[in-house]
């Protein structure tokens, strides 16, 4: 068994070459240096898998096919590792190049000849040796000269360089030696030194400590691919070792039964396997991958992705996110203060011990970290052997802290970030510190931006809605006429019946005749107070806020419904109402009070800018996906000095007192909360003004279910 070991190291030689390659190419593709590095890559992986299957081989033929497949492998690595390392330290050698080239043409002609490899042999336990060729001593000399042709670039460039480029040197030079030791003992027995390829494995350290040289400084994180595979590995080797052991235990207890036992092995391997992949992370994580954290990335996630956001929910629960994976600690909350109840209260969290934690102002908690700096280090204060007060202490159990951070503004603190221990149980540092506490400032900021992002959307809305209610007060004569008209009917009808039924007018009339008169004014009655009822709903539908949830809505029944609420308005001006829409035009899928208000509010201001008679026009269709309704009037319309006007807060055309000057800017705000845009189309001085607004067909599966 242990032949073994030297195949299958050419086989996870060729692995770690090829992932890794592959790795640095994806990263950055143009890079030259990333190509340099990943066509060296895919020569040694071409080299080792070669390897592999020559020491795998039975027949003598097969053997010393493979044997000098892998020789050309070898051909290339010292011509490819030398253009990888005139690349990386940017230095022209065209002539060395050329030199490179035509040797390697050279022995690629001869390679399959027995200049080159003679024939193999058994040495040692190997059956299939190769016994070299005069031009393989030309060969093996190139090879080492290659190395230390680039070995002395290195040298002279480490000696050269400063900062970053000199740690990446450092790496590399530590890498060749690595790889350099393990390659050459695959050589000894080519010279009948009884000394086998021991050392053949390090050839992939060699690969991963110069991938790591060129990805470390440019903020590619080799350490996830090493991970990965390391878990992967480890899954594959524990999961095998149980599925083997489970096998046969079941079938020794179960008198041999094969199949039996495969399959209690695979239900057990199916719901352990989870647990186990879990356990080798968080090994994985404790004892090689948490000692340290990039700088650069905390800051550059948290200035992309963190700072820029304006939902305050979103907001706090990336922070505590982030900090937990970047930082990799075992917990982390952020708590706010709330004015109504004035305590600080959790707004976001992870593995914490009790949600329901709070801490109250004045607490002793503030007070005790004015008292430490601005912050609480549980560690620090051990080494100080400075006493933590119980109540503090009660709450740091609570919030499994150990790092509690105010944030501070304006010196007003709004909250309190509390961060857990690290998972590989290193204490914070002064470099922490030195990035979480201006980070917690910084926070400070984006969350009082978020939280006033809050209050202005809930002003928006109450604007909306007072907007909405002045509309529906100017609107009250024409509701009182449409309510008053259907009812005074009903009463008129009933009320000449009763006269007529006391002048005695009905008195040649039958019993039967008589009810047959009562049914026909009560179907009259219930016909006009169906009217009233109508009106009524619609009017209060419409004075309802919204409640923010989308649904399926028909354009053309909208638009009716909307035309019921001002078409009294609209006739008392003299304004014809036109509606355009286009036969089986598709459903949209938004908010219906809002979606109303929009119509209500560009067709009422369209009746506005006509004044006294003229024509306003609804019109909807269906073009490149989507939907667009337009409305439009034959008002005054719009100097080109407003038109940049329109939309922003209190601006209006209207006389003073018939506007706010709220309605378009809401108008917006509403079509764009419900993934739509509205826009300008058309306007001239004296002929009327178009307003568009484009919304998206409503998704098939919704219009399905809703049917």
């Amino acid at each position: 068994m242990g032949f073994l070991y030297f195949p299958y190291s050419g086989l996870i030689n060729a692995a770690a070459a090829l992932v890794v390659g592959f790795f640095v190419l994806s990263k950055n593709y143009k890079s030259p240096l990333n190509r340099a590095y990943a066509f060296f890559a895919v020569c040694v992986a071409f080299w080792a898998a070669n390897y592999f299957i020559w020491l795998m081989s039975k027949e003598y033929t097969t053997a010393l096919f493979f044997i000098r497949l892998t020789m050309i492998g070898a051909i290339f690595i010292p011509a490819a590792f030398i253009y990888f390392v005139t690349q990386f330290v940017e230095k022209k050698r065209f002539w060395i190049h050329v030199f490179n080239i035509a040797l390697i043409v050279v022995f690629l002609a001869l390679s399959y000849s027995p200049l080159y490899i003679q024939r193999v042999e058994q040495r040692l336990f190997f059956p299939f040796w190769p016994v070299p060729g005069i031009l393989f001593h030309f060969m093996l000399a190139y090879f080492v000269f290659g190395l230390v042709y680039a070995h002395t670039i290195l040298w002279k460039a480490w000696k050269r360089e400063e900062g970053t480029k000199k740690e990446q040197i450092k790496y590399i030079l530590f890498g060749i030696m690595t790889g350099f030791v393990g390659g050459c003992t695959n050589y000894f027995l080519w010279y009948n030194i009884p000394f086998p390829p021991y050392l053949n494995i390090l050839v992939s350290g060699f690969v991963v400590f110069v991938a790591y040289a060129i990805v470390k400084h440019q903020l590619m994180n080799i350490d996830v691919l090493i991970k990965k595979t390391l878990i992967f590995a480890s899954l594959f080797a524990v999961v095998f070792g149980m599925f083997i052991s489970i096998t046969l235990l079941t079938q020794s207890l179960i008198a041999g039964n094969r199949f039996l036992g495969l399959a209690i092995s695979s239900v057990i391997i199916i719901l352990t396997v989870r647990r186990i992949e879990n356990f080798l992370v968080n090994i994985t994580d404790k004892y090689l991958f948490q000692k340290k954290y990039n700088y650069k990335d905390l800051l550059k996630t948290f200035t992309t992705e963190v700072l820029t956001v304006l939902e305050l929910d979103k907001l706090v629960n990336l922070t505590v996110d982030k900090l937990t994976d970047i930082v990799k600690m075992r917990s982390a909350a952020v708590l706010l203060f709330d004015d109504e109840k004035q305590q600080f209260n959790v707004k976001a969290s992870r593995n914490i011990n009790d949600l329901s934690v709070t801490l109250v102002r004045p607490d002793g908690m503030l007070t005790f970290m004015d008292e430490t700096h601005g912050y609480i280090l549980v560690s620090e204060l051990k080494e100080k052997n400075i006493s933590i007060p119980d109540s503090i202490r009660e709450i740091t159990d609570k919030l499994n802290a150990e790092l509690i951070i105010p944030m501070v503004l304006h010196e007003d603190v709004i909250g309190v970030l509390s961060l857990g221990k690290k998972k590989s149980d290193e204490n914070y540092s002064q470099d922490d510190l030195d990035i979480l506490l201006p980070l917690a400032k910084t926070l400070a900021i984006a969350i009082s931006n978020a939280e006033l992002f809050v209050e202005l959307g809930r002003a928006q809305a109450e604007a909306s809605q007072r907007e909405k209610l002045a509309v529906i007060g100017t609107l009250s004569a024409g509701i009182n006429h449409e309510i008053c008209n259907p009812l005074g009917i009903a009463r008129g009808q009933c009320e000449a019946f009763l006269l007529n039924l006391k002048d005695g007018l009905y008195k040649t009339k039958t019993d039967e005749e008589l009810i047959e008169k009562a049914k026909g004014i009560m179907a009259k009655v219930i016909k006009e107070t169906d009217r009233a009822t109508a009106i009524t709903k619609k009017l209060s539908g419409f004075a309802k806020p919204s409640k923010g949830e989308a649904e399926i809505v028909r354009i053309d029944k909208e638009v009716d419904e909307v035309f019921g609420l001002v078409g009294y308005e609209l006739r008392l001006e003299k304004i014809e109402f036109d509606k355009r829409i286009q036969k089986d035009i598709p459903d949209l899928f938004v908010d219906k009070k809002q979606f109303q208000e929009v119509l209500f509010n560009l067709i009422r201001n369209a009746g506005q800018a006509i004044g006294d008679k003229g024509r306003i026009t609804v019109t909807a269709k269906e073009e490149d996906g989507k939907i667009f309704i337009d409305v439009q009037d034959t008002g005054a319309g719009i100097p080109e000095d407003k038109i940049k006007l329109l939309f922003n807060p209190f601006f209006t055309t209207k006389d003073p007192g018939k506007g706010t000057g709220l309605g378009l800017f809401i108008v917006r705000q509403v079509v764009e909360k419900n993934g739509g845009k509205i826009y300008l189309k058309d306007t001239k001085v004296g002929e009327g003004t178009t307003f568009r607004v484009e919304f998206p067909i409503a998704a098939k599966e919704r219009v399905k279910v809703s049917k």
